[in-house]
């Protein structure tokens, strides 16, 4: 199965729930390169994207799903610490996820809760506030802000 598929296929269960935005496959495929993944066995257990704004230099961290059965393994943890290393090797300055569900999470790595006003232009334009998504910034180069 190729890496799009499996990453589709893990994400489905968070979109039914509604944890997740519901992506298509092609939209997947476009953003592949995006995304850090984790694997066992030659499967995909966990993945996120980090998206890339380059007039900010910074990232969004999205997309991001650990397969049900690797819950409190520590997955989550080895993922989001290679998301951070991504982020710290691309010199990016801040990286920020939109999330209603991952509150906890998101504040045990650093990120602390901001508004609207502090994202990327084009992604502020984009907020849905249907949604109402809290928004999670960690600050990685303060000199670069």
């Amino acid at each position: 199965m190729s890496k799009v598929s499996q990453i589709f296929e893990l994400m489905q269960p968070f979109v039914e729930d509604g944890k997740l935005l519901n992506r298509s496959y092609e939209d997947l495929n476009q953003v592949i390169n995006d995304f850090v993944v984790l694997e066992e066995g030659g499967q995909i257990i966990a993945c996120a994207g980090l998206k890339f704004y380059k007039p900010e230099n910074a990232g969004e961290i999205y997309a991001l799903a650990v397969k049900k059965s690797f819950h409190n393994s520590g997955t989550s943890s080895k993922l989001m610490e290679a998301l951070i290393q991504k982020s710290i090797n691309m010199e990016l300055s801040y990286i920020f996820a939109l999330s209603k569900f991952g509150g906890r999470f998101f504040l045990r790595y650093g990120f602390t809760e901001a508004e609207l006003i502090s994202l990327p232009l084009i992604r502020q334009k984009s907020y849905d506030n249907q949604r109402k998504s809290v928004i999670y910034l960690r600050v990685l180069n303060k000199n670069c802000l």
